[in-house]
């Protein structure tokens, strides 16, 4: 159904209306959507029009000097090549034997845990300042106190005992009912 109704010059469509069929209060006085507003799209005026002394050419100014990007004889031009590859690498900290030493603190020989504890945390902190043959040598000790403590506390908790009861005891027992008989 084709809409035949004539709107006033500059009007495309219905009045604007508001709740309920009223003329909506906000919109009036306001330009339409698609028109053009006043003041928009317009010159200003002294916009766009060049300022005197500027966009012109200074003199000395852009000209290329005497002698510059001119080669220089022996640059740029290719000699010889070497290619150098410097590989750095990291020393690896030395074994510092510190939960073997903790191990052996706890689980074997205070003692020598306890020495073996402070030549690691030495092992350490010398590694930390970037001595590694000290570290590494400290790492060292603490292994052979913790190796020293673990068969010194074979040694007693074993061995003892065995000769205790198959050679001390039995001979003390032999030498006991002799005496009394």
């Amino acid at each position: 159904m084709a809409d035949n109704t004539a709107y006033p010059p500059g009007q495309t469509g219905p009045p604007p209306q508001g709740y309920g069929g009223q003329p909506n209060q906000y919109d009036q006085g306001q330009p339409q959507y698609g028109q053009a507003q006043p003041g928009y799209g317009q010159s200003q005026p002294g916009y766009g029009q060049p300022q005197p002394g500027y966009g012109q050419p200074q003199p000395g100014y852009g000209q290329p000097q005497p002698g510059y990007g001119q080669p220089q004889p022996g640059y740029g031009q290719q000699q010889g090549t070497t290619n150098v590859t410097i590989i750095q690498t990291q020393q690896q900290k030395p074994a510092s034997y510190l939960g073997f030493s903790i191990f052996v603190l706890i689980c074997c020989n205070p003692l020598f845990g306890l020495i073996a504890l402070i030549f690691s945390i030495m092992s350490n902190s010398a590694a930390d300042g970037d001595d590694m043959e000290g570290a590494r040598s400290k790492g060292k000790v603490a292994m052979w106190i913790n190796v020293s403590g673990i068969i010194l506390t074979f040694v007693i908790v074993i061995v003892v005992p065995v000769i205790y009861f198959t050679v001390i005891l039995p001979a003390q027992l032999a030498a006991a009912f002799h005496s009394v008989g």
